[in-house]
């Protein structure tokens, strides 16, 4: 036997669930710390929210400290001990947001002379990046491989330029060793872009782009 659902008891619990959830939002909307933590952007760029705060604009328990946000011109802008990086897009349920040197933007020779590191940071390489790798003071050029000229960081006897697969200069006799040093530089291919397309892009273009790097937020840093 089938016993009719009775509704005359389901209601009264909705109603409980509805008032508790109002009183809650009231609570939280009328803290002095949720209103001053409410999401907040630059003018231009994403939205930025926990675990990131923006300072001059937002308190400091708005976030992690390394999580710190600067407005210049409008962009969002990630400052580290090495370089300032401008944030292109967040992804918060992903936990990963994307980021280009503002060298690239800046420099009349933007090209990376380091690795970047994040060491005793809460940010780490996203798997999905690819490398650009630099060779800086090069002897002679690769003949049968595509390169991208760096034309800014060359002189009358050496050169310099950017590949992608590095280990594919090897297997077609290119010494590494005719190059005082090499510097990857990682970016993110969005969905609109293949291989084809990178090729016909300047390496600035491609540096542009931007890498993605995932971070945890679980810890003091």
């Amino acid at each position: 036997m089938i016993l009719p659902i009775s509704f005359h008891y389901i209601k009264p619990q909705l109603c409980v669930i509805t008032t508790i959830f109002f009183f809650a939002t009231t609570v939280l909307s009328s803290n002095p710390k949720f209103k001053a933590c409410t999401p907040k952007s630059c003018g231009n760029g994403p939205s930025i929210k926990y675990p990131f705060w923006i300072s001059h604009e937002q308190e400091s328990f708005c976030g992690y400290p390394n999580f710190e946000i600067t407005c210049m011109d409008k962009s969002p802008i990630l400052r580290t001990p090495s370089y300032d990086f401008l944030v292109k897009d967040i992804s918060y349920s992903n936990s990963s947001f994307t980021v280009t040197n503002m060298a690239a933007y800046e420099d009349n020779c933007p090209v990376p002379l380091y690795n970047y590191t994040f060491h005793q940071t809460p940010f780490t390489y996203s798997s999905e990046n690819w490398n650009l790798s630099f060779f800086y003071n090069c002897t002679t050029e690769p003949l049968d491989h595509p390169t991208y000229k760096v034309d800014c960081a060359k002189n009358a006897s050496h050169y310099s330029f950017a590949v992608f697969h590095k280990e594919a200069l090897e297997h077609k006799n290119y010494s590494l060793n005719e190059c005082q040093f090499m510097v990857n530089a990682p970016f993110s291919m969005n969905a609109s872009v293949n291989f084809t397309d990178l090729l016909r892009m300047n390496y600035i273009e491609i540096l542009k782009m931007g890498f993605l790097l995932n971070w945890t937020a679980h810890c003091e840093y």
